[in-house]
């Protein structure tokens, strides 16, 4: 049990691993947009910059699933994050388990559109490191209580079960 607690405290107390990547996308002529989704299992931090390589200005934004939903539908909808420009950077920080999605569409008109994007999903979640420090000390613990009880329960040696050997003479 304290080997358990022990690992669930490390893999909750460590932080995911950042994720970034460098892509080149299109969004085509007519009603089209270009999602990015990124499935958080843990607080993080979405960021990055856009830069329009071939057309004019894009909006840009990052939603949860259900504003997502709500936007495929034209809906209006809030969103965590909005802008419009042929060049910016974005960012949110997320702090519920979920998927997210960064979107970018047409702002002007429905043309063909090139983007040059660079992202970085990375961050921690403070109320995670406390309970992966608590977990960590409470596998310690039940360790060492454990291996105490275990050595009170072991009958002391006898001096029968002490091989003895005679020094050689010399």
């Amino acid at each position: 049990m304290a080997g358990i607690l022990f690992v669930i405290g490390v893999y909750v107390i460590y932080p995911p691993l950042p994720v970034s990547d460098n892509l080149a996308a299109n969004i085509p002529t007519g009603n089209y947009y270009y999602r990015i989704s990124f499935s958080i299992v843990k607080e993080n931090q979405i960021s990055g910059t856009y830069s329009v390589t071939g057309g004019t200005t894009v909006n840009v934004y990052i939603l949860t699933a259900s504003q997502f939903d709500a936007y495929k539908a034209s809906q209006s909808t809030s969103n965590l994050f909005q802008a419009t420009g042929s060049s910016g950077s974005f960012g949110a920080t997320v702090s519920t388990p979920g998927t997210y999605y960064l979107v970018f569409d047409h702002a002007s008109n429905n043309n063909a559109q090139d983007l040059q994007i660079t992202y970085l999903l990375g961050g921690w979640n403070p109320i995670f490191l406390g309970a992966g420090v608590a977990l960590i000390a409470a596998g310690i613990a039940l360790g060492i209580l454990g291996n105490r009880q275990r050595r009170k329960q072991e009958a002391p040696r006898k001096a029968t079960d002490v091989v003895m050997f005679d020094q050689p003479k010399t």
